[in-house]
């Protein structure tokens, strides 16, 4: 199923969001001291990242079609 040009244009809004999180959440983890804080943040940011990869997925498959 194709794309429309708003749909991908929200999920380039999404990805840039999530990438702006995986930012966000990397910079928490190396500042953290706390182990479970520090381990807190790395999941987020890897779930964030994972996010992304879904989107793109999307995206590139929009662009086969």
């Amino acid at each position: 199923m194709a794309l429309t040009k708003k749909e991908l244009i929200l999920i380039d809004d999404n990805i840039k969001m999530a990438e702006n999180s995986v930012k966000f959440m990397q910079g928490c983890a190396q500042i953290a001291t706390d182990p479970q804080i520090k381990g807190l943040c790395q999941q987020m940011a890897k779930e964030h990242q994972d996010g992304i990869q879904m989107l793109m997925k999307h995206i590139n498959s929009a662009s086969m079609h």
